[in-house]
């Protein structure tokens, strides 16, 4: 063995390609207060698919309903890529009007959430840097306390 080889054991392993399609996973969703309403497909995640290093997929929220996806936040930064209809996304304390074509890049830790304000499906392609969906902590406050009757 030269001197620049490592040994076998600590060779990085190959990743074959991973080729899927939105039909083909399980859909998930939310629909509850506290989160809001999102349906979702998780095309690539390691624990899912023979990936590693990127989760991605892609989310859907009906027309009709006022924040849909409550505003949370994460430790990941997250890219959205618009596929389908117009919305709102409020990152921080700023509003972003978006329809297909437009891109978002979320900062970690930073708070947001989606609002479809049109007639048809708001469609977006999410992006996170992880190996699987499963390590993204959602973190959305608490819901407000009713008042005393």
């Amino acid at each position: 063995m030269q001197s620049n080889e490592r040994p076998s054991s600590q060779q990085p392993q190959a990743v074959a390609p991973v080729v899927t399609h939105e039909t083909l996973c399980v859909t998930e969703r939310w629909d509850d207060p506290l989160r809001g309403s999102v349906r979702w497909w998780t095309l690539l995640s390691a624990d899912r698919t023979a990936s590693r290093g990127m989760t991605c997929g892609v989310a859907e929220i009906a027309p009709g309903r006022p924040d849909v996806v409550h505003p949370h936040q994460h430790a990941q930064a997250e890219v959205y890529h618009f596929l389908a209809g117009a919305g709102i996304v409020h990152i921080g304390d700023q509003q972003h009007e978006v329809s297909p074509g437009s891109t978002l890049f979320i900062p970690g830790d930073v708070r947001h959430g989606v609002r479809n304000i049109g007639q048809l499906p708001l469609r977006l392609f999410y992006v996170f840097a992880v190996d699987s969906f499963s390590e993204v902590q959602y973190v959305f406050p608490e819901p407000p306390l009713e008042p005393a009757q």
